[in-house]
């Protein structure tokens, strides 16, 4: 890591808190610091930076904060810097964007061609992105040799709306495949009545090649499931609250269930030789 690229008054890149328990949260888009070295908010309005969902999963903070409390024995790695300066959860050459995802007239000043050079696109990837993810596979790796399994829950918040369009899912899943964690999770939040669970949503993974959750997924020999949390039932303590208490329940669900020796298992192992070649597709569940 180049200490000549973020100074000392600048955050590190990640916080991490190591238990031995089975379970790691993460939360790459959970930070919105922006390096010393970089025009403040990247050269964006600041108004829009600070409230924009495509600078930090919003209230994503706050809610690890509460689950830190409430489920303590649990390992947890967090991104500290805002995902327009390096999205951790995107596929190295598309960690940079230009220019806002869903306002494509917003640009990302800092980062277009003439402010972000090849060399200065490769400090970032060095110092931002690349200690997330070895980090991350670090602590799998020492959870597995500790218990022999692991389940990585990947947190994110999405916005209620988009492109001025209302969004119906409260909760979301993202996934590479069908799995059995990701099955025992989604059949658990289709049966649950208090969010309205789609799962898919905001997106697939299918859809964005661009995402990192394939990356993640091979180099881990790990389940990927990230869950989608919709910003504004996030917004309040009583919310966060409601939410924190919603997931222990998810998690209980998962340590509880009959197949969690295969839940908890490396990828490669869950499966033993069945073949994955299904993408995925999604399904809608209202309850």
């Amino acid at each position: 890591m180049s200490k000549s690229y973020l100074s000392n008054n600048d955050p590190e890149p990640i916080s991490v808190i190591n238990k031995d328990s089975t379970l790691i949260f993460s939360g790459s888009h959970n930070g919105i610091a922006v390096p010393s070295c970089l025009p403040q908010c990247l050269g964006t309005d600041p108004d829009w930076f600070y409230n924009a969902h495509e600078a930090t999963d919003l209230h994503m903070n706050k809610l690890f904060a509460a689950l830190k409390d409430l489920i303590a024995d649990a390992s947890y790695i967090e991104g500290n810097y805002s995902r327009l300066v390096c999205d951790l959860n995107a596929m190295p050459d598309y960690s940079i964007p230009q220019c806002s995802s869903e306002h494509k007239e917003i640009k990302i000043t800092a980062n277009l061609p003439d402010n972000c050079c090849n060399k200065q696109r490769i400090l970032r990837l060095n110092n931002i992105y690349h200690p997330y993810h070895d980090t991350k596979k670090k602590m799998i790796e020492r959870i597995r040799q500790i218990n022999g399994q692991v389940i990585n829950l990947d947190m994110h918040s999405f916005s209620p709306t988009w492109k001025k369009q209302p969004r119906e899912a409260e909760i979301g899943t993202i996934r590479c495949e069908k799995t059995p964690l990701s099955r025992a999770l989604e059949e658990y939040l289709k049966t649950q009545t208090e969010y309205c669970f789609i799962s898919g949503q905001p997106y697939r993974v299918a859809e964005r090649p661009s995402n990192s959750a394939s990356l993640i997924t091979q180099t881990n020999d790990l389940q990927y499931i990230g869950i989608e949390i919709r910003n504004d039932l996030i917004s309040s303590p009583e919310g966060i609250e409601k939410m924190v208490n919603f997931i222990n329940k998810c998690v209980d669900h998962l340590y509880n269930h009959p197949d969690f020796e295969k839940i908890s298992a490396p990828r490669s192992l869950a499966f033993s030789s069945e073949i994955i070649t299904s993408p995925d597709i999604g399904e809608a569940w209202s309850i």
